[in-house]
């Protein structure tokens, strides 16, 4: 549930929907969730996967916090043997080509959206100059980060941590505008819809109260 997902996957529909005009109907908007559920569903158990094969490898050899990538290699040694690095590499490597556009560009819609610049990767880029300049911007900064020394384990330790103070705020934003009549008409949200969003909401504002509550 990180938040710049609602900004990716929001002005991805709005931009294919430009470009492919295709009848925004019911059953359309009904098909969106089997995307979205589908993603989500996908990238819990391969989380939950992570987070086994970890505690089963690690703890049991008394590591109970990965400082370094090198740890990290560690826990797939049982799995693939000598192979591990190589795995760990692809891994690191596939997530880099699938995550960095993702991060980079919704950053840009965002920033775009929010000053009324032109956005869009279908866009050339004499069209949208501040969109790519944010997008490249994004991944300057990212390559900088790097070659600074700066624990890559601890950085992703810190962008969760940032991604769940801002989800709350906009997921409670979602709630709101979900019901809006006047943008939204026969395609606002229903009950079903708000009861899991406001349950979401909850979670998310509750869970970090306890854990800090229980340390």
């Amino acid at each position: 549930m990180s938040p710049y997902l609602f900004f990716w996957q929001t002005s991805e529909e709005v931009e294919e929907e430009s470009e492919h005009p295709v009848p925004v109907d019911v059953d359309h908007v009904r098909a969106m969730p089997v995307d979205v559920i589908g993603g989500m569903v996908s990238a819990v158990l391969i989380a939950f996967a992570i987070v086994v094969v970890a505690a089963s490898t690690l703890h049991p050899t008394g590591i109970t916090t990965i400082t370094t990538p090198d740890q990290a290699v560690k826990a797939l040694e049982p799995l693939v043997g000598g192979a591990a690095g190589l795995v760990f590499t692809l891994g690191i490597v596939g997530l880099g080509l699938l995550a960095v556009p993702v991060l980079a560009g919704s950053s840009a819609y965002a920033l775009a959206e929010a000053f009324e610049w032109h956005e869009g990767l279908s866009r050339r880029l004499r069209d949208a100059r501040g969109f790519y300049a944010v997008v490249a911007g994004s991944m300057l900064t990212g390559m900088v980060v790097g070659f600074v020394g700066l624990d890559p384990i601890r950085a992703l330790y810190l962008s969760a941590i940032l991604n769940g103070l801002a989800a709350p705020p906009l997921i409670a934003l979602m709630l709101v505008l979900g019901r809006r009549d006047a943008e939204l008409g026969r395609f606002r949200s229903g009950p079903l819809s708000l009861l899991v969003v406001g349950a979401t909401l909850l979670v998310s504002l509750t869970l970090p109260v306890a854990y800090l509550v229980a340390r």
